[in-house]
């Protein structure tokens, strides 16, 4: 499936690219709430997500403040970090077992060097990543709580099938009992 995204974005991959590609890219089993980048770890890897979900989340006076949700078919990494060479200041953590394929940092910037396919690839999937984080910024900022579930709902239903309602209520910045209070309204209607 990562093909299919990949070409979504600069049409054709043929086979030669696709075989670097997996030169530099291994495939894993994550197991149900094992860490992949714990906060302050360096990012060192791209990942994507062949099945399974994937939260992000910073720890937040003993809590934690989810930011992201990542579900089968989607590309994952803590851009800032990886580009700025910082210590993350965010955690991914599994909420389901996983099966990943994961590129290393280093090695995808050297075939970003060499073939301008990937740099494209990397560049467009990053205006895209850029775009939905300028509109879930403007969602939060903006929305009441209401508004936000609902715009969860209709544009990432998937996340109800794979995120416990505690990191749903996280990530719209509410309590449990809020979201329980939103959902009950919601099916009034």
């Amino acid at each position: 499936m990562i093909y299919t995204i990949i070409e979504t974005v600069v049409g054709t991959f043929s086979t030669h690219y696709r075989e670097m590609l997996e030169s530099i890219s291994t495939n894993c089993t994550i197991k149900k709430n094992d860490f992949i980048l714990k906060q302050g770890n360096y990012c060192n890897h791209l990942w994507f997500i062949n099945s399974g979900a994937v939260k992000a989340f910073e720890p937040i006076d003993g809590s934690q403040r989810v930011t992201h949700f990542f579900t089968p078919n989607s590309f994952f990494t803590n851009y800032y970090c990886w580009v700025t060479e910082n210590p993350s200041d965010i955690t991914y953590q599994a909420v389901t077992n996983c099966e990943l394929i994961v590129i290393d940092h280093k090695k995808l910037m050297a075939l970003c060097e060499k073939h301008h396919i990937f740099d494209t690839i990397g560049r467009k999937i990053a205006e895209r990543v850029y775009v939905d984080e300028f509109q879930l910024r403007k969602l939060l900022l903006n929305a009441n709580a209401t508004d936000r579930y609902e715009h969860l709902e209709d544009n990432n239903p998937e996340v109800f099938q794979y995120f416990p309602l505690k990191d749903i209520a996280s990530f719209i910045g509410i309590t449990d009992v809020s979201l329980s209070r939103i959902r009950k309204e919601r099916m009034k209607r």
